[in-house]
């Protein structure tokens, strides 16, 4: 009954002592995820109490008042259907992954992932968005369960192009036929949302990136689909981009969290270590709930030649356990990253190769879990060792 004749507004604040519709809408939502509340329209201790359990498992600051985060909160549609805590998906880059589908080990996978990122349309030089929707990805029976999201990105060839992105934002041309493609992806029924995974805005573009977040967020509302935003932390000081406001962060539905690409280029490591997940992580939640958070865990190793030129170049799990044993490498663990590596000589000199196994995901998952992130996002798939599935799952 509360839940039809009352909306939280945006300011919206129930404490100790309050009475009244609010306080019913708000009995009957923690109802509804099994807290053990009683319905009378009064804010009493057993409803305060509830309000505090609720805050500590998603995160949230613990002091029993229903403020904005709360009601945003139990106003989200995957908390409201209660889905899996902490949601598995997975990633593509390009189409081979659905060779890798039909593989008898990736039978239990399809079972295990929530949804799927689909890194099919990108930026081009120009401004003008190019790609098409993989026809396996959308009339393959087996996905029929997962929540497919095709994204938007402007990361081409192992670098973010920041030009082709200004190219896009400065030209009304360009923005209405991302919006007509936007439109056309959303009233698809067999998609599940959009994301944009659009960085490097520049100075001058924020707000013109900001009307297009914002306009894509209105058609997604429009389709009743999901909105996704990518997050690359912007240096080591900030987390958010400069030329961005920290508001169009609360746009998307989940916020996917990733690490910086251009990161390995200026340090030989891993691509996503322990030690960076435990630094990163806390200064994002500063901004944005935890509970709103996807993760980005790179499953793929990273081989670097040290020298005056670093180079680098990405290995699936197969091909560095592979080149581990022709140059008969001992593979050690890295006991503060959490990883496995090992290095080998030739004649382009000395090489270290850092890789994710079971063991390495093991320790970012079970640190995850105790976070309150909604999901984790593996990628890319088809590149990962396939035991990790058995420490994965819904």
């Amino acid at each position: 009954m509360g839940q039809e004749i009352w909306r939280p507004g945006k300011r919206t604040v129930l404490r100790l002592g309050d009475k009244g519709l609010p306080v019913i809408w708000l009995q009957e939502r923690l109802k509804s995820l099994a807290y053990d509340v009683e319905i009378d329209g009064v804010y009493g201790y057993l409803t305060e109490d509830c309000v505090c359990s609720l805050q500590r498992e998603y995160g949230l600051r613990v002091d029993g008042i229903a403020g904005p985060q709360v009601f945003e909160l139990l106003q989200d549609k995957d908390i409201q259907e209660k889905a899996p805590r902490c949601q598995v998906w997975g990633a593509v880059h390009g189409g081979g992954f659905w060779q890798q589908l039909e593989r008898k080990s990736y039978e239990d996978v399809r079972q295990k992932l929530t949804g799927m990122l689909l890194y099919c349309f990108r930026v081009g030089e120009n401004g003008e968005v190019v790609g098409e929707l993989p026809k396996a990805a959308v009339s393959d029976p087996p996905l029929a369960g997962i929540r497919l999201v095709p994204v938007i990105s402007n990361f081409n060839q192992d670098l973010y192009d920041e030009p082709a992105l200004e190219e896009l934002l400065k030209r009304r041309d360009l923005v209405r036929r991302f919006q007509e493609l936007t439109r056309k992806l959303l009233a698809n029924p067999r998609l599940g949302g959009i994301a944009l995974d659009l960085q490097g805005v520049g100075m001058g573009y924020g707000r013109r990136f900001a009307a297009l977040a914002a306009g894509v967020r209105k058609l997604a509302d429009v389709y009743g689909k999901w909105m996704y935003m990518v997050l690359v932390p912007a240096n080591d000081r900030r987390v958010l981009p400069r030329v961005i406001e920290s508001r169009l962060w609360r746009l998307p539905d989940r916020v996917i969290l990733q690490a910086s690409w251009e990161q390995v280029v200026r340090e030989p490591g891993p691509r996503m270590g322990y030690q960076w997940l435990k630094k990163e992580l806390p200064c994002v939640c500063r901004h944005l709930p935890a509970w709103k958070l996807m993760v980005v865990l790179p499953v793929n190793g990273i081989a670097w030649y040290v020298g005056e030129k670093q180079e680098y170049n990405y290995l699936s799990y197969d091909e560095a356990r592979k080149l581990a044993y022709l140059k008969q490498a001992a593979i050690r663990w890295d006991s503060l990253e959490k990883v496995s590596y090992y290095d080998f000589a030739d004649k382009k000199g000395r090489c270290r190769v850092w890789f994710d196994n079971k063991d390495s995901l093991r320790w970012k998952l079970n640190w995850l879990k105790e976070q309150h992130v909604t999901g984790i996002v593996i990628t890319p798939l088809g590149c990962e060792d396939t035991r990790i599935w058995e420490e994965v799952g819904r």
